[in-house]
């Protein structure tokens, strides 16, 4: 099997599974509402629905430079989310970033094998480099998703209990 496939397999298999890790950005967004989202812990400034962002504002730039296209990246750096009012705010954020994933994908499977070991557009790595870094990337924001996750249903249920109480 070509490099190209097997990169783009390991960038679809974060976000719908089959990875290694055994998690994935599907079945861990599947019952994380628009509230759960958006809510600040006490662990960290970034949501769920910032980091979801972030991660998708990463597969967009990638994709973009594989184009020939070098994005000026913002101070925000990804971390400039628009507001998330509602469950359809949310619901489109998380296709956009399922999309950004499987557009980058595709891209890379078209990605000529003789270019993995050339420098990208930013001259700073390789394409086998900066395409290996996304996939970690995202597996890197999906563990901060994951443990945000336990935060905030954990905190929903202790303010139903005491509430109950």
């Amino acid at each position: 099997m070509k490099t190209t496939k097997l990169i783009a397999q390991h960038i679809v298999e974060v976000f719908e599974g089959g990875n290694w890790t055994d998690v994935n950005f599907k079945d861990t967004l599947r019952d994380i509402n628009y509230k759960e989202a958006t809510t600040i812990t006490k662990a960290s400034y970034n949501t769920i629905a910032a980091l979801v962002y972030h991660t998708c504002f990463y597969n967009e730039v990638v994709l973009k430079r594989l184009q020939g296209i070098n994005p000026v990246i913002n101070d925000k750096n990804g971390f400039d989310l628009p507001p998330v009012k509602n469950e359809d705010d949310w619901r489109s954020l998380k296709q956009r970033c399922f999309q950004s994933a499987y557009e980058l994908a595709e891209a890379v499977k078209k990605l000529p094998e003789e270019k993995l070991s050339s420098l990208t557009i930013t001259e700073h790595s390789t394409h086998y480099k900066a395409l290996h870094g996304v996939a970690e990337h995202a597996h890197y924001h999906l563990g901060q998703i994951v443990l945000l996750k336990k935060l905030v249903k954990n905190s929903v249920q202790q303010f139903r209990l005491s509430s109950s109480l």
